[in-house]
């Protein structure tokens, strides 16, 4: 295997016309690959939001979810303002991490989320504040339909709900801690 520090992340993002951030959210693209090859082997799919120049940011991520679901419906209230467990961390930028993935090669090793911190703590400024929500990636679910996680059958959530529990001890030892209703934040800027 390769060693950590031969890692490497690229930056893609979307910036749209409109000034107010009213349609579309700031995404971030941060793709994973190696020094010795660049197929890229992971991404981490991150949404940016500078608080006081976006009107209401739950509004935008109603219209423009993502992979999000939780996350706006835990971090901002129906007006846009941070909730007050969120608002004590007094962020200048969130970075809501929308979703992490690896090639199979690379999945259990850990290599996925410590890029995964990294590329946040890169995008971080003074203030900023990471926040996620620790569960298994399932892309044939849209945001608000029902997850196996969320089934009623006991032996069709067993294996999420026991990845969800990885996961969060997971992102844990990053440092991240529970905000509410498995949403996690971390403060990743100086402050």
């Amino acid at each position: 295997m390769t060693d950590q520090d031969r890692f490497l992340i690229a930056y893609a993002s979307r910036h749209y016309a409109d000034a107010d951030w009213t349609t579309k959210a700031d995404r971030w693209t941060a793709s994973f690959y190696t020094e010795a090859d660049t197929t890229v082997f992971g991404t981490a799919e991150i949404t940016r939001v500078a608080l006081g120049a976006v009107p209401n940011p739950r509004q935008t991520l109603d219209a423009d979810p993502g992979v999000l679901d939780r996350i706006p419906r835990v971090v901002f209230t129906e007006d846009g303002r941070l909730v007050p467990l969120v608002a004590e961390l007094n962020p200048s930028l969130l970075l809501l991490l929308e979703s992490v993935e690896v090639t199979e090669e690379w999945r259990g090793k850990g290599v996925g989320m410590s890029l995964a911190v990294t590329a946040l703590r890169r995008l971080a400024i003074p203030g900023t504040v990471a926040i996620c929500y620790p569960a298994p990636i399932h892309p044939q679910h849209g945001p608000g339909e029902v997850c196996s996680y969320e089934s009623d059958d006991p032996e069709v959530r067993r294996a999420d709900e026991e990845a969800v529990v990885k996961l969060r001890r997971a992102w844990e030892r990053h440092g991240f801690e529970l905000i509410a209703d498995g949403v996690y934040g971390l403060r990743v800027g100086p402050a």
